[in-house]
C-alpha cells in the first residue's frame, strides 16, 4: 500500500489527488482502511478528498440519490463496455461515467 500511495502521489504531481468513484461510499471505506492500515504514509487521499460520482448524477438529474443507481444512468452517461468485475475494466469504466458526467449539462427543471 505504501508503493500504491507513493504510485498515486506521483501521478498527482503538486496536485492533490482526489479519489473519484461510484458509489464513493464502498470504494472509500476500503481503499482508506488499507492505507491507513498497511502504507507508511497513510491515504494519499487525506480523510475526505473525494468525489462521489452517484451523488454528482443525482444533483445534475434532480433526482433524490437513492434513485442515482447506475441502472438509472441515460445511455449517453453509461461506459462504452460490459461491467466485468474487474478492478481494472471497473476503474476505466468509472472514469467513463465521470468523465460523461461532468460533460453533462444534466436535466433542467425536474428529474426524469
Amino acid at each position: 500500500m505504501t508503493e500504491a500511495a507513493d504510485w498515486v502521489a506521483a501521478l498527482a504531481g503538486r496536485a492533490r489527488p482526489i479519489l473519484v468513484a461510484y458509489p464513493l461510499s464502498f470504494d472509500w471505506s476500503f481503499l482508506y482502511w488499507y492505507f491507513t492500515k498497511f502504507s507508511r504514509k497513510g491515504s494519499p487521499f487525506n480523510h475526505s478528498q473525494c468525489f462521489d460520482i452517484k451523488t454528482a448524477f443525482a444533483v445534475k438529474a434532480h433526482i433524490p440519490i437513492a434513485s442515482a443507481g447506475r441502472s438509472r444512468l441515460m445511455p449517453s452517461l453509461r461506459p462504452n463496455g460490459a461491467h466485468t468485475h474487474n478492478a481494472l475494466d471497473d476503474a476505466i469504466e468509472q472514469a467513463q461515467v465521470f468523465a460523461n458526467l461532468f460533460e453533462w449539462d444534466g436535466i433542467h427543471g425536474e428529474g426524469y
